[in-house]
């Protein structure tokens, strides 16, 4: 294998990426250097166009190749499917062209593993075993293939495929592949973007590209000759929009821009998280169509592509005045499953994919709109003489009544039928065509049109008329002077023929192929929408204006110069916020060499001007405060809607649950999946208790909550997602959407939560420390913001969470999990459930965070908890341990003890069930700690029944080494209420010597109970002797 050293030195510009990729060996996919030293840090500024697009095509190439790679190590689980037949394409053109159809199984019962749905620039390859690591491809060698294209989509479905080697077939043209003789494809990447980006990289319009080489060009600044013709150039009533200062301007400024015919301009809209960019960016386009302006509208992704496209759709509908009459100068297009498209009803008439098999239909020859509309003229000039030429009609011999009878149902029938026909060509015409060629008045004639068709209708079905009446009325061109219906109908039916006859002169393109229809529509839209890689399909038009790159901020460099070098491109305007994320990028190398920053971020590094949008409308002010102030230099102004008191949702009690707040899980453990990404089930069961208690306050308060969960990590939200199930989705004023923070990217909801996940002592946070990041995970919610995380591992971080926590603090928005016990009573589940009962039982724990007395336990305690392995019995031993602590007693049980313990222990031992078969046996001791004498509880064991009195028994030797004195203590009772709290006396000349209490130093207790030692006066009011030693427990014994 040649070192990376040592490559073709013109691999990157002379060879296609489809070459490149085919030559790599399996060693090659593997060999994680194979580009680093070819891939150099791209520059910030360049001396060439020829510089500039060199200085992307080695970090394509290693992001390829690192993509490849990752495929290859996670073979396992790769879609697959089983290939039935080979055969030589027509091209098949060797050595090169090794093109061949393939006919893939996509359903398979006996594939464990997801079966493979091919689609086009896939990258696949072969393998005579069901392939489930790199050593299946060995038995036959490596053979990489592209899928070219997908005939048949059905199963089994028909795909062309370009090999990067022959595959050996038997004599003939066609193999058979048998169950003994298996082939079969795996799925590894697709490559149709970076094919794109190549292509994009080797030439093109380079208008664009020129203008944004330099630190010194004039990108973003205002043409001198234009600036004065704003207002003429935005002379629509923008003002509706209800546009802010810093919103009208950009609009206003990228108006002028694309009207300019003096110099080459690239615009800068800066929109910071809730500041309006979409409404500005949809306002423009709004304009932009207004001033047919061809622009060419892109984004990184289908979902923000939807998105702006949404965002129009909605202000354009609301200015229709037509019917549906303009649409046909937007089109939107791309892959209809990726994009959703049946999901959103309201993009129906403006899909590209739709628009074209509507006009296939209105455009025939034979059933399209021409020939509906002659069937119509037709119809109501002689439909009585169309009926004798078909003798089918009638039969000969039948009276004149019968024929008559015969001719109503006809014309009603056949009117019906063609009035349908022709109702579909005119909405299909009037929504579908461009206004450029349709004028408004064809457009009100044939919307007027159906109007006089539905009247006739309603005139033929529900009137009466006679034999002659009916013959006369479609056998002559005057109107008939009988009956007032048979007025009405005559006249209805001369209107008709007088406005269809109008509307002869209209003609629509004579179109028979879908592939001409599609260009017909691309070829006339004025705003067109797609994603930036979709744009290379448009190569082919030379008229595109303007374009338009919504979240440009999110779009690689060198994927901007896919829309940028469309022919005839004269300006760009960039709509970003490169503080948000940027793109991904696979390859640590491509990342280092800055192979993922954005055209947008490039030229505001280097200072370029940019319209900046300053009022964000999204966060309650406590939400917004910490990310303007840290990403944005507090340059970001509160709109008066959210500063209101009525923005403000008190969706749950507590401060904890305020509009911003930090919730501290300390207990938490950060752990691996199988995919070695990382994730945290403390925080997973914290915040799936706070989505219960907002759930059912959404349903106490009648309330619609929209609620959003975060985290960094897939392992996070993928466990997240399974802890939540499908429990909330029947409820329509209640949802619930767990994302990572890429997926969140230009979403917003009412609350959101954040899950960060580490947990650790030295403060590693990893990707989480990315600021772009964080700023995304922030600025998402509208009403309330609750970070859930470990707050000393973010402080120790030294990143900007450690800003973050310490903020909180400072704001008093720092809470700890104990604070709410709800939220303390899913940690406990959680720790129970993962048999972490020793972790949990631990003397600082949460279990006794709230205990107003101090614990020990002994040895038998902790052999007898290992051997406890039920769920249920482990939950109510915990929950039994933490009533005990915190002062509860089960006093029906005093009397049961009496009956199996007869000795000391009958005065001091207490028994309580658990689950109804074990006992948790325990007693009041005293300890030594800090000069006093003090209460304690001590948890001896958890035995069945009937060995009881052998414990008694054991412990009778223990408790006779008492003293008098201690047993006293042992014995006392204080109340508050109907808690039993411990006692505490201080330790002085007169205090009765204790001699033969153990003064081990008890570190092992909890330092975090509430104060045991209760004031004198408290003392005397709640207090009762129980009497001396030699007394047993008698009646004033407390309950």
């Amino acid at each position: 294998m040649a070192s990376s050293s040592t490559r073709n030195e013109g691999e990157a510009k002379d060879k296609s990426l489809v070459d490149v990729v085919f030559s790599w060996t399996l060693n090659d996919i593997f060999n994680q250097h194979l580009y680093k030293h070819e891939v150099q840090k791209i520059p910030e500024t360049f001396s060439s166009v020829e510089q500039y697009l060199n200085s992307y095509r080695y970090p394509l190439l290693e992001e390829t190749h690192a993509d490849l790679s990752s495929s290859m190590s996670n073979l396992s689980e790769s879609p697959r499917c089983k290939i039935l037949s080979v055969k030589k394409d027509k091209k098949y053109k060797p050595p090169k062209n090794l093109v061949y159809k393939m006919i893939f199984e996509t359903e398979d019962s006996k594939l464990e593993k997801e079966v493979y749905m091919p689609q086009a620039c896939d990258v696949i390859a072969f393998s005579d075993v069901r392939p489930a690591c790199v050593k299946d491809f060995i038995r036959i060698s490596y053979i990489p293939a592209l899928v070219l294209g997908v005939e048949d989509e059905g199963n089994p479905c028909m795909v062309r495929i370009l090999a990067s080697k022959p595959i050996m077939l038997e004599e003939g043209k066609q193999k058979k592949v048998l169950h003994r003789d298996s082939l079969f494809g795996v799925f590894l990447i697709n490559i149709k973007t970076n094919l794109r980006i190549w292509k994009a990289l080797h030439g093109g319009n380079k208008n664009i590209i020129k203008e944004v080489l330099r630190a010194d060009s004039l990108v973003g600044v205002d043409c001198p000759l234009c600036s004065q013709k704003v207002e003429c150039i935005s002379g629509n009533d923008l003002h509706s929009f209800n546009l802010d200062e810093s919103q009208l301007d950009a609009v206003q400024s990228s108006l002028a821009t694309s009207a300019c015919n003096h110099k080459k301009s690239v615009k800068l809209i800066w929109g910071p998280p809730g500041t309006g960019k979409t409404k500005t960016g949809s306002t423009l386009l709004w304009a932009l169509l207004k001033m047919k302006c061809k622009t060419l509208t892109c984004a990184p992704t289908n979902t923000a592509v939807v998105e702006v496209t949404s965002r129009l759709m909605t202000i354009v509908r609301q200015a229709l005045q037509d019917g549906n009459y303009g649409l046909g100068d937007i089109v939107l297009f791309g892959n209809k499953d990726r994009m959703k498209i049946d999901d959103h009803d309201d993009l129906h008439d403006v899909f590209l994919d739709y628009r074209c098999e509507i006009l296939e239909q209105c455009f025939s020859p034979l059933a399209g709109w021409g020939s509906q509309l002659q069937s119509m003229i037709c119809l109501l000039e002689e439909a009585y003489q169309q009926y004798h030429r078909h003798p089918e009609n009638y039969e000969s011999g039948n009276g004149e009544e019968e024929i008559m009878e015969g001719f109503r149902q006809f014309i009603r029938k056949r009117f019906s039928f063609i009035e349908k026909n022709m109702r579909f060509c005119i909405n299909g015409i009037c929504t579908h065509m461009p206004t450029s060629f349709i004028s408004v008045r064809s457009v009100k004639n044939m919307y007027r049109t159906l109007h006089l068709l539905k009247l006739f209708r309603n005139l033929l079905y529900t009137g009466t008329f006679s034999d002659e009446e009916l013959k006369k009325i479609f056998s002559s061109s005057e109107t008939i002077n009988c009956t007032d219906s048979t007025l009405l109908l005559s006249k209805s039916r001369n209107e008709c023929l007088e406005i269809l006859r109008s509307l002869e002169e209209f003609w629509v393109p004579k179109f028979t192929s879908y592939h001409k229809i599609k260009k017909f529509c691309l070829q006339n839209a004025c705003l067109t929408f797609c994603t930036a890689s979709s744009s290379a399909t448009l190569c082919e038009f030379k008229d595109f204006w303007l374009v338009v790159i919504d979240e440009a901020a999110q779009l690689k460099e060198c994927e901007s110069a896919i829309p940028l070098q469309l022919p005839n491109v004269q300006h760009a305007i960039l709509i970003g916020d490169e503080r948000q994320l940027p793109a991904m990028v696979q390859s640590k190398i491509s990342e280092k060499a800055e192979f993922g920053r954005s055209l947008f971020e490039r030229l505001v590094t280097l200072g370029h001007k940019r319209h900046l949008l300053n009022i964000q409308y999204r966060m309650n002010p406590s939400i917004s405060l910490f990310p303007n102030a840290e990403f944005y230099s507090n340059q970001i102004s509160d709109a008066p809607s959210v500063k209101k008191g009525s923005y403000k949702q008190d969706l749950l009690q507590g401060n904890m649950f305020g509009p911003y707040s930090f919730i501290d899980v300390s207990y938490g453990k950060e752990e691996y999946d199988y995919r070695y990404s990382r994730k945290n089930l403390m925080e997973v069961a914290v915040i799936s208790q706070i989505i219960e208690n907002l759930f059912r306050a959404s349903v106490a308060n009648n309330k619609k909550v929209s609620v959003g969960v975060i985290s960094p990590y897939k392992a996070q939200v993928f466990a997240l997602t399974e802890k939540l199930g499908d429990k909330y989705e029947t409820h329509s004023h209640f949802s619930v959407s767990v994302r990572s923070v890429d997926g969140f990217q230009g979403a917003e909801e009412d609350v959101i939560i954040i899950s960060t996940v580490r947990s650790n002592a030295n403060g590693s946070v990893g990707f989480l420390s990315n600021r772009q990041r964080t700023n995304v995970a922030l600025t998402r919610a509208r009403y309330c913001l609750w970070i859930v995380g470990n707050g000393q591992t973010l402080i120790n971080s030294d990143s900007v969470w450690s800003k973050l926590v310490v903020d909180a603090k400072d704001r008093g928005c720092y809470f700890n999990l104990d604070d709410d016990r709800r939220l303390s009573k899913a940690v406990i589940d959680v720790l129970v459930e993962l048999d972490k009962l020793f972790y949990l039982l631990d003397m600082n724990s949460l279990l006794f965070k709230r205990a107003r007395w101090k614990v020990i336990f002994g040895d038998r305690f902790w052999k007898s908890l290992v051997r406890i392995k039920n769920l249920e019995t482990r939950k109510e031993l915990v929950a039994l341990l933490m009533n005990l602590s915190s002062g509860w007693r089960d006093r029906p049980q005093v009397q049961k003890n009496l009956e199996v313990m007869d000795g000391t222990s009958s005065q001091l031992l207490e028994q309580n069930k658990i689950c109804g078969l074990l006992n948790l046996l325990w007693s009041v001791d005293i300890v030594k700690k800090n000069k006093k004498y003090i209460q304690v509880l001590k948890f001896w064991d958890i035995v069945p029944s009937k060995k009881i009195p052998r414990l008694a028994q054991s412990l009778d030797v223990f408790f006779e080494s008492y003293t008098v004195d201690k047993m006293n203590r042992c014995k006392y009772k204080c109340l508050e209420g109907t808690l039993e709290v411990p006692m505490s006396w201080k330790i002085g000349r007169n205090a009765v010597g204790l001699k033969n209490i153990n003064d081990t130093d008890y570190a092992e207790l909890s330092t975090g109970l509430a104060s045991l030692n209760l004031g004198k006066e408290h003392i005397k009011a709640k207090h009762r002797s129980r009497g001396k030693s030699s007394q047993t427990k008698d009646s004033k014994r407390t309950k």
